[in-house]
C-alpha cells in the first residue's frame, strides 16, 4: 500500500472501497426512510434515533468515493422531507437559533476549515465534508424535530427502548465471546479481551464507546423516572440497561461516567448552592496541584489503575498536549504521534479538538459546553416551584456533566455521536431566553440587548404563545 493510501485510511477515515450492507440493514433503512417521509414531525425522532443508533457504521453505501453510513442516509431522507413540507410550504419555520446552536455550528465549521488547512489534502477535504454533513445534519434535524418538553420526553423514551436490544446483545456477547447477530448487522463478531474480561461492544465501534453510551444516558432515564408514574416503566428499563451496558463493556471510562452521573444526581439537594460547589472544586484542584509531584491531571492515572483501565495514557496525553502547546495552537498538528508512546491515539475529546483544529477549535468546543451548562442552569432556575420540570432540567444537566467526564477518555467516533447531539438539542430547546427573567439572564450570562422584561419566572419547555389577532 502506498504511503498516501495509508494516510488517507488512517487520518481521513478510509473505510470500505465498495458498498457493504446486509439484507437486514437494508430492510431497516428502507423502513426508517419511509417512516421519515410520511410520519408527523414530532414522531420522526423514533426511526431516526432507533435506526441510527442500532446500525453499525461499518454498514455503508459507497457512491463516488463518498461513504453513506446509516445515519447519513437517514439525514438525506429526513431533510428532503423537511425541505418539502416546511421550508417550501413555509408553514413550519425552523426554530430561532440560540447561543448553543450558533456555537455548535461555529465549532463544526472551525474544525472542518482548520483540519483541511492543516492536512492540505483531498482526503482531508472529503473527510471534513462528510463530517459537516453528519454533524450539522444530525444536530439541526433533531433541533427541528425536538422543540418542547413533550418532544424531549419522547426522545428520552426512544433512547431507553433502543438501549434494551443493545443491553441484551452485549450480555450475550459478554457470556459467549461472540456477537450473536454480527452476520445480520455487520457488527464486529469477536470482542476484545483484556485481563481475561470480554469487552462487549454491541453495534458500536469499540467497547469503551458502547459502555459510555449506556452510562451517559443514566441521568436522562432517572429524569424520566422523576416525571411520574406514566413514565416509570420505560425509565426503569432504561436505568437497568444503562448499568448493564456499562458493566458488559468491562471498561473503566464507562464506570467513571456512571460515577459522574450518580454523583451529579446525588447533588440534587445542593442545587441552589452549586456556585459554592464549583468554586470548592476549583480550589481543591489548585491545592492538589500545589502538593502533588505530578500535574493534577495525573489523578486520571491513579483512577485508571484502581478501575483497571489505561489511566496513564489519558493523563500522559493531556500532559504532552500542554507541553506541546506551541506546536498545535495555530491550526493543530500532524505530529502528535511523536509526542510519546501511543500519543497518536488522541482519544481525549478536548485534546483532539486542539490537535485537529488548533486553539480556536479547542476554545469553541469548551464554549459549547459552557453555553450548554448556562442554558440548562437557567432552565432549572426558571422551573423552581415546578418539581417535574426542575427535575428534568437537573437530570439533563447531569447528563451533560457525565459527558464532560467521559470526554477525558473517549471520543464518539461512531453512531454514538447521535446521542451526544440529541442531548445538546434537549438543552438547546430547554428554555428560550425570552422566557426567563432579566435577573436570571444576567446570572447565567444569557442577557442580550433589548431583552424582554418579565414579571414572573416562566417555565422551561413551554410551548410558544400564539399571536393574538390584531
Amino acid at each position: 500500500m502506498r504511503p498516501e493510501d495509508l494516510q488517507d485510511n488512517y487520518y481521513f477515515g478510509g473505510g470500505a472501497t465498495e458498498t457493504a450492507v446486509t439484507p437486514l440493514v437494508v430492510g431497516l433503512l428502507v423502513l426508517a426512510c419511509i417512516l421519515l417521509l410520511f410520519i408527523k414531525r414530532k414522531y420522526m425522532v423514533l426511526p431516526f434515533l432507533g435506526c441510527g443508533l442500532l446500525i453499525p457504521v461499518s454498514q455503508v453505501v459507497v457512491i463516488f468515493g463518498f461513504h453513506l453510513q446509516a445515519a447519513r442516509v437517514l439525514i438525506l431522507f429526513a431533510w428532503a422531507r423537511l425541505f418539502w413540507s416546511a421550508f417550501l410550504s413555509k408553514q413550519d419555520p425552523f426554530p430561532e437559533m440560540n447561543a448553543v446552536d450558533k456555537v455548535f455550528a461555529s465549532w463544526a465549521v472551525c474544525n472542518a476549515i482548520l483540519y483541511t488547512i492543516l492536512w492540505h489534502a483531498v482526503g482531508a477535504f472529503t473527510n471534513r465534508l462528510g463530517f459537516l454533513y453528519s454533524t450539522l445534519g444530525i444536530y439541526f434535524l433533531l433541533r427541528y424535530v425536538v422543540r418542547d418538553r413533550d418532544d424531549v420526553i419522547r426522545a428520552i423514551k426512544v433512547l431507553a427502548v433502543v438501549a434494551l436490544p443493545i443491553a441484551l446483545l452485549m450480555i450475550a456477547e459478554h457470556r459467549t465471546g461472540s456477537n450473536p447477530i454480527s452476520f445480520l448487522t455487520g457488527a464486529a463478531q469477536f470482542p476484545e479481551v483484556r485481563n481475561g474480561s470480554i469487552r462487549a461492544q454491541g453495534p458500536f465501534a469499540h467497547s469503551i464507546i458502547a459502555g459510555t453510551f449506556g452510562a451517559m444516558l443514566l441521568p436522562l432515564f432517572v429524569g424520566l423516572w422523576w416525571q411520574g408514574k406514566g413514565n416509570r416503566l420505560v425509565a426503569a428499563l432504561g436505568i437497568l440497561c444503562s448499568f448493564v451496558i456499562a458493566a458488559m463493556s468491562s471498561s473503566s471510562t464507562p464506570i467513571m461516567t456512571l460515577g459522574a452521573g450518580l454523583l451529579g444526581l446525588f447533588f440534587w439537594p445542593f442545587r441552589k448552592s452549586m456556585r459554592v460547589v464549583r468554586w470548592g472544586l476549583v480550589v481543591s484542584l489548585i491545592g492538589l496541584q500545589l502538593v502533588m509531584q505530578a500535574p493534577v491531571w495525573f489523578l486520571l492515572a491513579r483512577l485508571g489503575f484502581l478501575l483497571g483501565g489505561t489511566g496513564w495514557h489519558r493523563a500522559e496525553l493531556i500532559d504532552q498536549f500542554v507541553r506541546h502547546f506551541s506546536e498545535w495552537w495555530l491550526i493543530g498538528t500532524q505530529n502528535n504521534a511523536s509526542w510519546g508512546l501511543d500519543m497518536w491515539d488522541s482519544i481525549n475529546v478536548y485534546v483532539n479538538a486542539g490537535v485537529e483544529g488548533g486553539l480556536i477549535t479547542f476554545i469553541m468546543f469548551i464554549a459549547l459546553i459552557v453555553y450548554a451548562f448556562k442554558r440548562i442552569g437557567a432552565a432549572r432556575v426558571s422551573a423552581e416551584g415546578d418539581l417535574q420540570n426542575e427535575h428534568l432540567a437537573w437530570a439533563i444537566g447531569v447528563a451533560l456533566f457525565s459527558n464532560t467526564i467521559a470526554f477525558l477518555g473517549i471520543a464518539y467516533f461512531d453512531q454514538s455521536a447521535i446521542a451526544w447531539y440529541a442531548l445538546l438539542v434537549m438543552i438547546s430547546t430547554a428554555v428560550p431566553v425570552a422566557m426567563v427573567t432579566e435577573e436570571t439572564q444576567i446570572k447565567f450570562g444569557l442577557a442580550r440587548s433589548a431583552a424582554p422584561q418579565t414579571t414572573e419566572l416562566e417555565r422551561p419547555w413551554a410551548k410558544p404563545r400564539t399571536a393574538q389577532p390584531s
